[in-house]
């Protein structure tokens, strides 16, 4: 069986209880080593926190960070941990995307709609962290794109356009070298409790 490199992704809407957001399902398309397939996705959640940041004179900041993570399993949506427990069987895989909000943020702020750039450079309003997980050879196989390093050849954004209490959901454009994720996406926000 061939090694699962590149996936697409089909994400249905969050119910919103009547009407949704325009009835059908979000698609992301995922592209390593020039190919692309498709698999539609049954479950996703989220997790916030805060991130802190200090400067070379010593002051620190805080920012908050969201996680929008989304598969094709019944994935267990319990809190962030259980989101990324292994995948078990070849025909599973996930994706997770970090992205940290505006200055002066912490973990009780409302994570709001704007445009997250894929800036090695920045530190607010950008997407930090971008990871596909896919199972090969009886193991978790990540693919990361490079968010951080000065060096990196990463390009796009991620746009988020909608924010609720059941859900976000946006559109994103990155690439890196060979790899992209385009598409729209929704992911479930759990109930606060």
């Amino acid at each position: 069986m061939k090694k699962l490199l590149i996936i697409a992704l089909g994400l249905l809407f969050a119910a919103c209880g009547g009407g949704g957001i325009g009835g059908g399902s979000a698609k992301m398309d995922i592209k390593a080593g020039g190919k692309d397939t498709g698999l539609a996705v049954k479950s996703s959640g989220t997790d916030k926190s805060v991130k802190t940041f200090t400067d070379k004179e010593g002051k620190v900041t805080t920012a908050t960070s969201f996680y929008a993570i989304m598969a094709n399993y019944d994935m267990d949506t319990t809190n962030f941990a259980s989101m990324k427990k292994p995948l078990t069987a070849p025909d599973q895989a996930r994706v997770m995307l970090q992205l940290i909000g505006e200055e002066g943020t912490d973990q009780k702020s409302e994570f709001k709609p704007g445009t997250y750039k894929a800036n090695p450079a920045g530190k607010y309003m950008k997407l930090d962290s971008l990871v596909v997980t896919t199972f090969a050879d009886g193991k978790d196989v990540a693919t990361s794109f490079d968010t951080n390093f000065s060096a990196s050849k990463i390009t796009g954004q991620v746009v988020v356009k909608s924010v609720t209490a059941d859900a976000i959901s946006g559109d994103i454009d990155v690439s890196e070298g060979d790899k992209s994720v385009k598409g729209t996406f929704t992911a479930k926000i759990a109930a606060k409790k």
